[in-house]
């Protein structure tokens, strides 16, 4: 039989259909000294089953009895007419345990093949003399194994931080490798698999080994073509590279560069934007010794070019994914992710790469949920079979663990009304302007709203001027060398604090 859940959304679908988000993240209590000692990671894959309805298979790990090593457990739910959501499984033991051992350690990821429905998942092995090392499966919801735990990275050293993507008709399992010949810390590699029969085709270095590379973190485009994969390295920036299928072999395209500086392991997230084809990733401002309260954006084309970066007010928390959604009506998207004690930020952002920026704080549905740093994953709830639409309000649904038991629970957030509208987007497209003089000796900024200060930053994401206070609509830039550079204009508007990023070429 069937449980439904109990929460319900009361909105009229007769006269206003809803757009759904899962946003998922297991949370801990207090007074543990490794928030990952009991939930660490969750996952969220969006499929149709045999009959064309939209699934949501969701994995995680957690160890109820506060070990560092985890088990894996998994959930499937449908939403259903009303905006209620039902288990067809719920908290199932998916990896370990059996025999009072765990098997994981870090948190599992998964991905999914479209065309059959062939699920992988990976994860940190927490046993055996080698430990950690990565290890995975092939499955199909329906629990049917099509290849069982077997050994994807392993021997001497230390491989962990698993990460999937699927790209052509391959499974990418993304990985960190201590084992020589790395020399400096961990090198990021990508075993390539065949994504029916799990047999490995490849094995790619993606980072040199005389460096310190953790975490990757990875996202393909719809049609499978292209994966952009990112990760932190020893100097506190976010590294990646593109890869492609050619031919039946995957490449890079594109050589490893530094998209974002100034960042940390872990704090950041990519997403692509399919109706803008870009990519964009988010990551915290700062280092571990003075992280901010700001997150850069960083938007990149096809090519594995970044066409714009920006600073906005929010730092997205540690192991966190993003949800996106697509705005016809202005023909945007809006990125959510985590943030501070118990609030989300919204990042809108257009094909002119315009950017926006909504805190949603104070929230009714958001009071007493504390985002930690043990995974968090957004997730729209799209209707891939195209037989429930549900229209242009919406709600986002996160998860957080049961402190009595190894489960997650669902909770709804309503957010219809937190959206910027098409004529705010306008109005700070049109209202805010930035150009030079003729000898390209002072930049001038035209603007309608009060300013409250800009801050420059070069192609890399460097800071290299900060204006605060008064005369704010004309900065001295004689001795700047040529190049593109960006403007972060935080202003006030209906008496919110915003900021928008702005590109300038100087000649």
């Amino acid at each position: 039989m069937v449980a439904k859940n109990s929460k319900t959304v009361t909105l009229n679908y007769l006269n206003s259909k809803i757009k759904l988000f899962l946003l998922l993240t297991p949370l801990i209590s207090f007074g543990q000294s490794d928030p990952r000692a009991y939930h660490h990671g969750v996952c969220i894959v969006n499929y149709l089953d045999n009959n064309n309805e939209n699934k949501y298979y969701i994995t995680w790990s957690s160890a109820h009895d506060n070990a560092w090593e985890h088990d894996i457990y998994q959930s499937i739910i449908h939403f259903n007419a009303d905006g209620s959501y039902s288990h067809e499984v719920q908290c199932d033991l998916f990896v370990g345990g059996v025999d009072g051992t765990h098997e994981a350690q870090e948190p599992v990821n998964a991905t999914i093949n479209r065309e059959n429905n062939y699920i992988l998942s990976v994860w940190e092995d927490g046993m055996g003399p080698f430990a950690p090392n990565v290890k995975g499966r092939i499955h199909k919801p329906d629990g049917t194994i099509i290849k069982d735990n077997w050994m994807i990275a392993g021997g001497e050293g230390a491989q962990h931080s698993a990460y999937t993507s699927h790209l052509g008709n391959k499974f990418l399992i993304f990985y960190a490798d201590e084992a020589p010949p790395a020399t400096g810390g961990a090198v990021v590699k990508c075993k390539v698999i065949d994504d029916e029969t799990g047999q490995e085709t490849q094995t790619i270095s993606l980072s040199p080994n005389n460096e310190d590379h953790w975490w990757p973190v990875a996202v393909s485009n719809k049609d499978n073509s292209l994966t952009l994969v990112i990760w932190g390295n020893d100097g506190y920036s976010v590294r990646g590279c593109l890869l492609h299928d050619n031919n039946g072999t995957i490449e890079p395209i594109s050589v490893p560069q530094d998209f974002i500086i100034n960042t940390q392991q872990y704090y950041y997230q990519v997403e692509w934007l399919e109706n803008l084809s870009k990519f964009i990733i988010i990551a915290r401002n700062g280092s571990y010794q003075d992280m901010t309260d700001e997150s850069r954006v960083c938007i990149i084309n096809t090519s594995g070019v970044v066409e714009h970066t920006a600073t906005i007010d929010g730092g997205i928390i540690r192991e966190a994914k993003m949800a996106v959604k697509w705005n016809e009506s202005n023909q945007s998207y809006s990125v959510f992710y985590p943030s501070g004690l118990n609030h989300l930020v919204q990042v809108n952002i257009n094909s002119n790469n315009d950017i926006s920026t909504n805190k949603i704080e104070n929230h009714p549905d958001l009071i007493g949920k504390e985002w930690l740093p043990t995974g968090t994953w957004g997730e729209l709830a799209s209707d891939l079979s195209k037989n429930n639409s549900f229209g242009d309000d919406y709600i986002i649904l996160f998860a957080t663990n049961d402190t009595t038991s190894n489960c997650v629970d669902l909770t709804p957030i309503h957010l219809n009304n937190n959206t910027l509208s098409t004529n705010e987007l306008k109005f700070i497209k049109n209202e805010i302007t930035v150009y030079s003089n003729s000898l390209n000796t002072y930049l001038y900024v035209k603007s309608k709203c009060k300013i409250k200060e800009i801050k420059i930053y070069n192609s890399v994401g460097e800071i290299i001027g900060f204006k605060k206070g008064k005369d704010l609509k004309k900065i001295d830039i004689k001795g700047t060398p040529k190049g593109v550079y960006f403007l972060d204009i935080t202003y006030t508007q209906k008496g919110m604090s915003k900021t928008i990023s702005k590109k300038v070429l100087i000649k």
